[in-house]
């Protein structure tokens, strides 16, 4: 079983409702290519500054060290991903509403459709 955090945006005078499903847990997507997985989530800022870090480490720690810190920077972002896409989506506007176990993306939404239709509505 997974858990999913649903994220809702309230409407505004330019935006209409919307509520997203975002899984928790690792990423194998943001691990191997994380620059590539927040591009793919439409995490612009968080993508220029992952390449801006391993950049910099690159550039200033010597040979021996970089390739470990990098290792260390790529577990992280695994580890933390989703968590930093619930944050970006929270300054953008969306709130955490409710958390749901279910097996997949599909069930999750059934869930949240059988208790908050109203948030299922603005998911579609």
């Amino acid at each position: 079983m997974r858990v999913w955090t649903v994220l809702a945006r309230p409407p505004s005078e330019r935006k209409a409702p919307r509520t997203l499903l975002v899984r928790d847990g690792f990423s194998w997507g943001a691990l191997l290519f994380p620059t590539l997985w927040f591009l793919s989530k439409g995490l612009i800022a968080l993508a220029a500054m992952h390449a801006a870090a391993v950049a910099a480490i690159a550039a200033l720690l010597p040979p021996a060290a970089a390739p470990l810190l990098l290792a260390g920077v790529q577990l992280f972002i695994g580890l933390e991903a989703r968590n930093l896409q619930g944050w970006w989506l929270g300054l953008k506007g969306f709130r955490p509403e409710a958390v749901l176990v279910a097996r997949d993306e599909d069930a999750a939404f059934l869930n949240l459709a059988s208790f908050r239709p109203d948030l299922a509505r603005a998911a579609v």
